[in-house]
């Protein structure tokens, strides 16, 4: 899910309309299994530069605004998030 550039967006666009306890609020977490906590592990170490696209024109363009509004920024917000829903599973 990190490294699909077309998730992170939808992450990134609730994001940045949103505070972060009301994004939060808005994202549903399913776990599959019980080594699913380490999809959650990765999330605490997320960087969207990791993700990509199939069409490179496309990751141009969605990097371009996610760099434009705070890379750095962003990646904060999804680390701290994945942090607190990590630590009350």
């Amino acid at each position: 899910y990190a490294q699909r550039l077309w998730c992170v967006w939808e992450l990134f666009v609730l994001f940045a309309f949103s505070r972060e306890d009301q994004a939060a609020e808005r994202i549903v977490v399913v776990l599959f299994s019980p080594d699913s906590g380490d999809a959650l592990e990765l999330l605490k170490e997320f960087d969207a530069r990791r993700a990509g696209c199939y069409d490179p024109n496309e990751e141009a363009r969605l990097m371009r605004v996610i760099r434009a509004v705070d890379i750095d920024a962003f990646n904060a917000r999804i680390r701290t998030w994945a942090a607190r829903l990590r630590a009350e599973l």
